[in-house]
């Protein structure tokens, strides 16, 4: 009974600690915290490891994780409360199932680095079940611990090695403290522990001081109609959305481009014959991007349009990237063969997959990656089209979102890429937060949450090529 109360303490402040690792991530943003868990999880490690079995290992890092994501991950209850009624039931099951299963990756990675039996086996195997988190199963690097540094100068590190090297970096720089600890070599431990990241904080700082944005003549009209999930797709509050966004399409001055969020039609792009020529009214020769969904065989397909200065509108881009019991159901159709078809009535399904990261030319903007929500969570997609390319432009509705760190995240994640591939971004978000970020992760305009309005932006010229936008993940392993 007291061998179980001990056991159960420890797991307990395991996931403590995840906790303060999860509070590191925007929008609290506590990464002295962060910091500090990160280092008591290796110096916790050390003393419970001794005579530890494999599943003894598992769960302390499942115990870390579940602190870690239940907490950074807690908008994902925000899509269930869209109709409470029918779907609220879920939300706390969606969230606990979700952060378990992402915690399996940490469990995995406590167990391997037991087996290694090195002074820096978990911060090897965290790190490696980290990246493997990106890739694996169509990947979902969301909450990545890199993004600690999201809010700092330290984030400028993510050109020459990624989100996905700043994540190795954290964890080894935990372990050599901890290292450098045992063996008591207090000296360089100091000097480790205090002089890493301020050196890294003061680079990125002179790297944002020396860069300023340096601006195109092309104005692009960012539009942010604001329609709430629970109304997006109400028929009685649909039209005054669509008409909110061809007031601020017709609003003067002109402008070279205008940008509507991801699904802004309020029907299918195939019959919305009518609605397309209201928009070539309003916009009056100006060329428009904006997000639709249409049919293809029976299924649905996120898509991007672009409509020329003559009112033609033509489909440029289907997302591919396609979120798992979001879009579609994985393992569908085996699923249907042992019997078990109905839960794709449960989870979402319909939607089909494009052809995969491209880039497209737009006359305004030049070559442009475009992406659509879920996708600027992927370093590796971007990177994929990102060659030759001058700008980003990502249309998302983040009012699945939520109102607190949904969005915020998912922002963070944008400048990442932005920093990653020293490109700059078009985000435009039918809730918030829409923005022009520049190649180095600033905004220099942006429309809050829950606001609807437009805003007028020049466009950034592109940095010169980075370091990780040559070499991609590569430079991880380097």
């Amino acid at each position: 009974m007291r061998l179980g109360s001990r056991l159960s303490g420890r797991l307990l402040v395991v996931f403590l600690l995840g906790v303060g690792l999860a509070l590191g991530q925007p929008p609290v943003s506590l990464w002295p915290l962060a910091l500090l868990s990160l280092l008591a999880v290796f110096w916790l490690e050390t003393h419970q490891s001794l005579n530890a079995s494999l599943r003894q290992a598992f769960e302390r890092g499942w115990s870390l994780g579940m602190g870690y994501f239940t907490v950074s991950m807690h908008w994902i209850v925000e899509p269930f409360l869209v109709d409470s009624a029918a779907h609220g039931w879920m939300a706390p099951f969606a969230l606990l199932l979700f952060a378990g299963g992402l915690s399996v990756f940490w469990g995995c990675a406590f167990a391997l680095a037991l087996r290694l039996q090195t002074p820096f086996g978990l911060a090897f195997a965290l790190g490696f079940f980290e990246l493997a988190r990106g890739y694996m199963l169509t990947g979902f690097p969301w909450g990545a611990l890199g993004y600690i540094w999201a809010d700092t100068p330290v984030a400028q590190s993510a050109a020459w090695i990624g989100l996905y090297g700043l994540s190795v970096i954290t964890v080894f720089w935990a372990a050599c403290v901890h290292w450098l600890f045992l063996r008591k070599q207090i000296f360089w431990m100091v000097l480790v522990l205090v002089g890493v990241w301020p050196v890294a904080w003061i680079g990125g700082d002179m790297r944002l001081t020396m860069q300023k944005s340096a601006l195109t003549e092309r104005t692009v009209r960012l539009v942010q109609p604001n329609a709430p999930q629970h109304q997006k797709w109400d028929p009685a509050f649909a039209r005054l959305f669509f008409e909110r966004s061809l007031e601020f399409t017709a609003a003067e001055p002109s402008v070279d481009l205008v940008v509507w969020p991801e699904s802004a039609l309020p029907v299918s792009f195939e019959n919305a014959e009518t609605l397309i020529e209201q928009i070539a009214l309003a916009a009056d020769g100006t060329a428009l991007l904006l997000g639709a969904l249409r049919l293809e065989n029976e299924k649905v397909l996120n898509s991007i349009v672009y409509m020329d200065q003559n009112g033609v509108a033509e489909v440029v881009y289907d997302k591919h990237h396609l979120v798992p019991f979001g879009e579609y159901l994985p393992f569908e159709r085996w699923l249907d063969r042992i019997g078990l078809g109905f839960t794709s009535d449960l989870f979402g399904t319909g939607f089909a997959a494009g052809e995969g990261p491209k880039r497209i030319n737009i006359a305004p903007l030049g070559a442009v990656v475009p992406l659509i929500c879920y996708e600027a969570v992927f370093p590796q997609d971007v990177s994929f089209a990102s060659q030759e390319a001058a700008i980003l432009l990502l249309l998302t509705n983040d009012a699945w979102f939520g109102g607190f760190a949904g969005p915020q995240q998912h922002l963070a994640q944008a400048k990442m890429r932005s920093i990653e591939q020293g490109l700059p971004m078009i985000r435009v978000a039918n809730t918030g937060i829409s923005a022009m970020i520049d190649p180095y992760g600033r905004s220099l305009k942006q429309l809050g949450l829950n606001t609807a309005g437009f805003i007028d932006a020049q466009v950034p010229q592109p940095a010169p090529a980075t370091l990780y936008r040559r070499f991609e993940i590569w430079t991880v392993f380097a």
